[in-house]
């Protein structure tokens, strides 16, 4: 068995021990393994396994609310993602990663203020992702991750006044979450992405003025009404309940 096979294997065990550490919640745990395994991908010049890792951590690190390392990880493996798209641009797993990444990024961006560079990663992540579903278009998990990157999207488009993108934004993200409820209509995670799509669209038409005001409340009923069905099934979800509110409050004045 050559040296390079060892470090290979040895990076394999380290990435599934990380995986695992996750998943029982010891995040610290994980960090120190996937430290170990940088090293070792490194050493075995796996640049595919470096992305993963990186990708990971930043995940973790996210997750934790630790943003400012959050946010230099995953530019760490941006750079990483990009050469290995040089080599393989074909490769949907790989842009996959790039455009969860460049979303993740624009949503740290995004809570430092950095407004016009959370554009830009949106916009890239959103290009990304057009392609990848374009080829994949019955790949549910590339059109979920389409749709929530526009979402976050769009709603930074609204706070930033640029009303015209936002809508068209928006309106592709309810675009896609509507494709999906309409294949399985009994999936509650499509139900509340489509709501939550409907009412941010209502509200960026609602301040596009009086020619849109009938079309944001039909946006903003609809929302309403299946947030309203979703918390009839989950009392408890804090987060429909939010949603509920924000709904309400944009239909004030309709």
């Amino acid at each position: 068995m050559s040296r390079s096979k060892v470090k290979n294997l040895l990076l394999l065990k380290q990435i599934h021990s990380a995986v695992s550490q996750i998943k029982k919640g010891k995040l610290n745990k994980a960090l120190e393994t996937l430290d170990k395994a940088e090293k070792s991908a490194k050493q075995a010049k796996s640049t595919d396994a470096l992305y993963y890792i990186l990708f990971t951590r930043g995940g973790i690190l996210y997750s934790a609310k630790e943003y400012d390392q959050a946010l230099e990880t995953y530019e760490k493996a941006l750079e990483v993602g990009s050469e290995l798209l040089k080599t393989d641009p074909e490769n949907s797993d790989y842009q996959h990663y790039m455009g969860t990444t460049l979303s993740n990024t624009g949503n740290l961006l995004k809570k430092k203020g950095q407004k016009d560079r959370a554009v830009e990663s949106y916009s890239q992540a959103r290009q990304i992702y057009s392609e990848l579903t374009a080829k994949n278009p019955e790949n549910v998990v590339f059109q979920s991750y389409a749709g929530e990157n526009l979402n976050n999207y769009g709603a930074l488009l609204t706070e930033s006044g640029s009303l015209d993108k936002a809508c068209e934004i928006l309106r592709e993200a309810v675009d896609i979450y509507q494709k999906l409820y309409n294949d399985k209509p009994d999936n509650l995670g499509y139900q509340a992405e489509l709501s939550v799509a409907l009412s941010q669209l209502g509200g960026c038409l609602k301040q596009q003025g009086p020619k849109e005001i009938e079309t944001a409340k039909k946006s903003l009923d609809r929302a309403l009404e299946m947030q309203e069905n979703l918390l009839s099934q989950q009392s408890e979800n804090e987060k429909i309940k939010e949603a509920i509110t924000l709904t309400r409050e944009r239909l004030e004045g309709l």
